[in-house]
């Protein structure tokens, strides 16, 4: 069906974000699940379905993702919706905060057909765990349980790409000062000891030598706070570090100057498919308001193809916001910011991101 899609949409998005459920075990305080005003809920098995079927008949996506908001281990057929995604030939990431990787979790996750999978860990120490993220779930618990994960994978003949991510806090001081979000990780210093502490657990997990965790400690000099890093520990496991963001003025209030322009990856390398069925530009609408039709009344091929849809994107190409929402996410409290901001916006996702994007190879091969 190839044909069919019109020549302003990608022939393939990097990935298609599947909002299995957005509820959530835990109440983070740096995201934005508790003002949130979606009702809370899981998508039907059978949308889950249909919407894999019609990526499936489309071949539109690298990926597809199993994350907007919410866990999506809540769901109760997951393993059921990840077997049908199999049986599509759909390559499928899972991102988790991991608080439900049980022995039980654990074995089935290994076994299954993951093409990746995504801890969001983000708070790499008991302080700032017990801190920011609304559980009393015990931390070496939590750490163990992760690590399980990360050992049963690797036993797989071909295993899946692993990511844990963390958070970094370096900027956004106003955001953490309103939320009381500790800056556990506002130094170039303070990151590169975390990701040599977090790599010595998952060698010492894996049982590989000292000296690997040793080579890679002598090796993270070059790795900053500023931008992403994504630090290949071992072979197709990962530690990805990234800079907490207000999820598009998702905390702003109303005092907020709306921009005018600016550049998004929205429908451009992704968009979001919500658990109940709505079709969203992008994977950081956490509230769904950027939804350019729904599943349940519409096939995603006519969606895509709508003029509203065109002209959004049209509008991208053209650094021209035309959905309102977008012009919030990219506005800024001040009437400067509301120019620079969405300037940086062009000029960072369109020219800087792969300087800022920086990909490190550190274990050692032999």
């Amino acid at each position: 069906m190839s044909e069919k899609i019109p020549p302003y949409i990608p022939a393939r998005f990097k990935r298609i974000h599947l909002e299995l459920t957005n509820r959530c075990n835990f109440s983070c305080v740096f995201c934005p699940d508790g003002i949130m005003t979606r009702k809370r809920g899981t998508m039907d098995e059978n949308l889950a379905r249909r919407a894999l079927d019609q990526i499936a008949e489309l071949d539109i996506a690298e990926k597809v993702t199993f994350h907007v908001m919410g866990e999506p281990l809540l769901h109760p057929k997951f393993f059921a919706i990840l077997d049908h995604a199999a049986s599509r030939g759909i390559p499928v990431g899972l991102t988790t905060n991991g608080a439900l990787l049980r022995p039980d979790t654990i074995s089935e996750l290994a076994a299954g057909d993951l093409h990746q999978i995504d801890i969001s860990l983000q708070t790499p120490d008991r302080e700032s765990f017990l801190a920011t993220r609304g559980t009393n779930m015990d931390f070496d618990t939590y750490t163990s349980r992760l690590l399980d994960l990360v050992a049963a994978c690797a036993t797989r003949p071909s295993p899946p790409i692993f990511k844990i991510r963390i958070m970094a806090t370096r900027f956004a001081a106003r955001m953490r000062r309103e939320l009381g979000i500790p800056d556990f990780m506002g130094s170039s210093r303070a990151l590169r000891k975390t990701i040599v502490h977090w790599a010595g657990l998952i060698h010492d997990r894996l049982g590989f030598d000292e000296a690997k965790t040793r080579d890679l400690a002598a090796k993270v000099g070059k790795i900053s706070i500023y931008g992403w890093n994504v630090v290949e520990i071992s072979p197709k496991i990962f530690i990805e570090t990234y800079l907490l963001t207000d999820w598009g003025n998702a905390f702003a209030g109303d005092a907020l100057i709306e921009a005018g322009h600016g550049y998004c990856f929205g429908m451009r390398d992704h968009f979001a498919i919500l658990y109940s069925g709505d079709v969203t530009l992008c994977c950081i609408d956490y509230d769904g308001h950027t939804a350019v039709g729904n599943l349940n009344s519409s096939s995603l091929l006519d969606i895509l193809r709508s003029p509203e849809v065109e002209k959004i994107i049209r509008g991208f190409r053209r650094a021209r916001l035309i959905h309102p929402y977008c012009r919030r996410c990219l506005g800024s409290a001040t009437r400067v910011g509301s120019w620079i901001k969405p300037a940086m916006s062009i000029l960072a996702l369109k020219a800087l991101k792969p300087i800022l994007y920086r990909h490190y190879k550190l274990f050692s091969s032999d």
